[in-house]
């Protein structure tokens, strides 16, 4: 019996781009078939542009994609405590990815991710600051210095010193897999606080410190080319408290 590997996508106001990754996932889905059962997951966070209705009409003839519908926004970090218990404990998952909804994330990286989780890896993290990996050519050199700059103020302050500030190169990086084992089960580490970005934070934090063995895969960060961005002024002061009171 093939392992469950499950995808949490979590949306609001996606649908000039859910379809085209959905059906980009499916592909993926059948380019692993032989080894990994690849569910989807989809979280749509109320979203008034009728994202969750385009989810709804990929699911015909589609038993591997799933829709939670959440009754009001509630933020990532709340979308992916939904979708990480409905892959733990409706689909038994073995190894959980979290995906962006707006094809910055490319899904062609999928097969990487579990071919590193194939090979001993606890944790995946695609990452844009290694060789292979990128941010997208589109950026201004603000946002790329706001995501740089936070990035590796958020791993100092994390895991500096240790082998984990060396281990661990983009630690604000949205696309992670996990696998999910009897220990992190007893952590409850999908369980964070957070409502927004620090979820991220607050996860990765409890991850490493559990022992977890974490592997890197190039991510090439790809330009949004319809809806909005999520991340908002508040985003990094968020990313950084909850560093900081983690470290503390």
């Amino acid at each position: 019996m093939r392992p469950v590997a499950a995808i949490v996508i979590p949306t609001y106001n996606e649908s000039r781009t859910i379809g085209r990754l959905l059906d980009s996932l499916r592909e993926v889905a059948s380019d692993v078939a032989a080894t990994w059962d690849l569910q989807i997951i989809v979280v749509d966070g109320a979203s008034p542009d009728g994202t969750a209705e385009a989810v709804q009409e990929h699911r015909a003839g589609n038993p591997g994609l799933h829709l939670i519908r959440e009754e009001k926004k509630g933020g990532i970090g709340t979308a992916y405590r939904a979708g990480f218990a409905h892959a733990v404990t409706i689909l038994e998952a073995a190894v959980v990815l979290e995906f962006d909804g707006d094809l910055q994330h490319p899904p062609d990286i999928v097969p990487k991710m579990l071919a590193a989780v194939s090979s001993g890896a606890d944790l995946v993290l695609g990452s844009r600051r290694i060789d292979g990996g990128g941010y997208p050519r589109g950026w201004s050199l603000w946002r790329r210095f706001l995501s740089q700059f936070g990035g590796s103020l958020t791993r100092a302050i994390l895991f500096f010193p240790g082998r984990r500030w060396r281990e661990i190169t983009d630690p604000t990086t949205g696309l992670r897999a996990t696998r999910i084992s009897d220990g992190l089960r007893s952590l409850g580490w999908f369980g964070s606080e957070s409502r927004g970005f620090g979820y991220k934070i607050e996860t990765l934090h409890a991850l490493v410190r559990s022992g977890v063995r974490v592997a890197e895969v190039p991510l090439k960060f790809q330009l949004r080319d319809a809806g909005e961005s999520k991340i908002t002024r508040q985003t990094p002061g968020e990313i950084l408290t909850t560093a900081i009171r983690l470290r503390l």
